[in-house]
């Protein structure tokens, strides 16, 4: 999302994540439970931009936004509704040129919190293959692909029944049925264990007896979790990181651990051990990439733009305490900032160590409130160093009552961002969740089980977007209790 200060407008990037909380939308919430409209959210927008950022022109301010194509099967979008030639056809993207769908936005602030993309592109056939969970829609079809994986399943030609006693075909029918209901999750970070959890959770219940709907696949089914490093949650504490991979290998995942991906293909996976020089190919009917990122287009684009220095680590923008990223001349310095995943910011480790900081939304929420004050108190972030209050002249109200609060406090100059850290939760499966209570580099408390899946539970149904979301995910969750998840497919 990318916020253009002189014109109040506000540019959403529709390719980036559309939910709050992707565990929540993997939990087989209807996309619309987890959502909230823009307008809706924000009614302080001036104005909304449905499009995504293809380009920056920084030296003239511009960013370049390719509008979100509006069609309807009335074909009303053309011009006046009355006169709309085709108003029961579909509209195709072909009769509106892509030119026209371009447009140029000026800013005095930019503000870039785009995100990252997945980084499958470093593993041969990933990106071809391998399902993502960065966006809405990336969730809509890794459900439709779970749902279409489960009835291909069930065909009868799949089934050892179908044939004759003794044929070798009940044999292939049986190793086609259990690849095609093995999937395979990439990745042993909070969203990767996380998935592995809902999983097992989807399929113990789909499966159970004797009301499961597919409990005829119950011996088939598997999930397996590839991970690079030695323990699964590698940022959480080392207590919490056993408790993580005791309760994968309780619910029957089969976790690789110290384990590199070689390659993916449309129905399998090549992994090696660490250390081996032999690789195993896995038989896999889905796979899912949950194990890295990688910078977005935007972001590169604007690097070209500005000096060496503002490169960072994996992609990432170099960003000063107050998320100012370096610009080709001093004039232009505080015009552009950067935060969220595309932020490189370091901080001080507990542990004594400087390392950027980690993209989490954590980190993305207390930046945008941070960069939000700054604009709203009026600092001047042009100037080198800390920004500072305006001085007098005839366009400043020396006696207006932002002034004098913020004097008063204090506050005539900013004040650095300092990200303070609440902790890390995780979903593990099986009504359990692990959490990782502190503040800042205190730690309060560590828990795991169903008392920590209350609290995980909690934060994630207070972090949504609206009183609406909530009342509808807590709807949700009873109606699943009661009746089971809805696993339809639309």
């Amino acid at each position: 999302d990318l916020t253009c200060g002189c014109d109040s407008v506000f540019v959403h990037w529709v390719h980036s994540s559309a939910l709050r909380f992707l565990p929540l939308a993997f939990a087989f919430h209807h996309p619309s439970i987890v959502t909230e409209p823009i307008r809706v959210t924000n009614p302080f927008i001036d104005n909304f931009v449905e499009g995504r950022a293809v380009g920056v022109d920084v030296l003239n301010k511009k960013v370049q936004v390719k509008l979100t194509p509006l069609s309807t099967v009335t074909g009303a979008f053309r011009g006046i509704a009355a006169n709309a030639p085709c108003r029961l056809e579909p509209e195709s993207d072909a009769d509106e040129s892509s030119a026209s769908r371009l447009i140029d936005l000026n800013y005095d602030y930019l503000l870039v919190g785009v995100g990252t993309s997945a980084r499958s592109s470093i593993v041969p056939g990933a990106k071809q293959h391998c399902f993502n969970l960065k966006t809405s829609q990336d969730s809509k079809r890794l459900r439709t692909a779970i749902g279409e994986a489960l009835e291909y399943a069930s065909r009868p030609d799949l089934q050892e029944s179908y044939y004759p006693s003794g044929d070798y075909m009940q044999e292939l029918a049986r190793e086609e049925r259990r690849r095609r209901l093995r999937f395979v999750v990439v990745g042993g970070g909070p969203t990767g264990v996380e998935l592995c959890g809902e999983l097992s959770d989807f399929f113990a219940q789909i499966c159970r007896s004797p009301d499961g709907a597919y409990q005829h696949l119950a011996d088939d089914i598997s999930v397996v979790l590839v991970h690079g490093g030695t323990e699964l949650l590698p940022a959480m504490d080392k207590e919490l990181r056993q408790m993580a991979l005791e309760a994968m290998i309780e619910q029957g995942v089969d976790v690789r651990l110290n384990t590199r991906l070689k390659e993916v293909g449309q129905d399998y996976v090549a992994v090696q051990v660490k250390g081996s020089d032999n690789a195993e190919t896995v038989p896999s009917g889905l796979t899912v990439w949950a194990a890295g990122n990688a910078p977005v287009p935007f972001v590169q684009d604007l690097l070209s733009q500005l000096p060496a220095i503002a490169a960072g680590s994996a992609g990432r923008i170099n960003v000063d305490n107050w998320l100012r990223c370096p610009t080709p001349t001093p004039e232009m310095f505080g015009s552009i900032l950067v935060l969220g995943d595309a932020a490189c910011l370091e901080a001080e480790h507990r542990y004594g160590a400087a390392e950027p900081l980690p993209q989490t939304a954590q980190v993305a929420g207390q930046q945008g409130s941070f960069a939000a004050r700054m604009l709203n108190r009026g600092y001047d972030l042009s100037r080198q160093g800390r920004p500072l209050l305006p001085e007098h002249d005839s366009s400043v109200d020396p006696f207006s009552l932002l002034r004098v609060w913020l004097v008063a406090r204090g506050l005539e100059e900013a004040p650095e961002f300092t990200f303070l850290s609440l902790g890390l939760l995780a979903y593990i499966g099986s009504g359990k969740a692990l959490n990782q209570v502190e503040i800042g580099d205190v730690p309060i408390f560590n828990y795991a089980g169903r008392v920590a899946f209350a609290l995980w539970r909690t934060v994630y149904l207070t972090k949504q977007a609206a009183t609406r979301n909530q009342a509808l995910i807590l709807w949700d969750w009873l109606r699943t209790e009661a009746f089971g998840r809805d696993f339809t497919r639309l």
